[in-house]
């Protein structure tokens, strides 16, 4: 089995080593961990929340190294979790370097507003909750069709502090889960919204069965900030995916997909 959301504490906002997570992973039996740690932001909005732009060599150096010790007892994966729309701090040029397994491309801002934090819950008052729906998928059907991404985070984290929209989004997420498809990109199923108001996994077992209908490969993340949570929950994130219909789930090296048997 596989985890492919990890971060380190470069991003500010997690803790332990690179050396505990795998540790971790090899205590639960993974064969594979990958590491996603926030691409830069601006200075501006990087505090707290992603690695600077001088952090990225040594953030890639340090994973190739634990590659190199750890090869033969588990595949480690080098990856980042970038933000989209995209920001300029994190350069054009690691989309096709060849160091990297993965991308994922995921959604936390509207309009610079960081919905998705809990210091800033307050700005879903005042807005229409379907507007922000709206929004939101509007980024992720560009994010699905921008060639960038071999993963897209987090699908439905919109409701991670429990706000459901009363409109219909099922054909706007046909639509993306179409795009993701002829695409390649995989969705992954992320426990981490278990752990939020949202209290369900990302995503939805609804939008599940729309991937699985439209082909849409699918991959595992625990979205761990810390060792003790890698791979949480993936007993019930499994049996989603079984029960969705599917029999393998997507691992990535050097930017090309492949499939693990479940």
């Amino acid at each position: 089995m596989v985890d492919y959301h990890t971060h380190t504490s470069l991003c500010g906002h997690a803790t332990g080593t690179v050396e505990e997570y795998i540790e971790s992973a090899l205590s639960r039996g993974l064969s594979e961990i990958g590491f996603s740690d926030h691409a830069p932001m601006p200075e501006e909005h990087r505090e707290g929340f992603t690695m600077s732009a001088g952090d990225v060599e040594g953030y890639i150096s340090a994973i190739e190294e634990q590659k190199k010790r750890y090869e033969g007892k588990i595949a480690v994966r080098l990856g980042f979790e970038v933000d989209y729309p995209l920001l300029s701090s994190f350069e054009e040029r690691y989309f096709s370097d060849p160091r990297i397994d993965y991308l994922i491309g995921s959604c936390h801002f509207i309009d610079g507003w960081p919905f998705d934090h809990p210091d800033y819950i307050d700005g879903y008052r005042g807005r229409d909750i379907n507007d922000i729906y709206s929004r939101y998928y509007s980024e992720m059907e560009s994010l699905a069709g921008s060639g960038l991404f071999n993963i897209a985070g987090h699908f439905d984290i919109i409701k991670k502090f429990g706000y459901r929209a009363d409109r219909d989004f099922m054909p706007a997420v046909e639509k993306i889960a179409r795009i993701m498809a002829a695409n390649d990109v995989a969705a992954e199923i992320n426990t981490a919204g278990m752990a939020h108001p949202a209290a369900e996994v990302y995503p939805s077992d609804a939008i599940l069965d729309v991937f699985f209908r439209c082909n849409v490969p699918v991959t595992l993340g625990s979205d761990a900030h810390a060792p003790e949570r890698i791979a949480r929950l993936f007993t019930e994130a499994i049996e989603k995916i079984r029960r969705a219909g599917y029999r393998t789930i997507s691992g990535f090296l050097k930017r090309k997909r492949y499939d693990i048997p479940l």
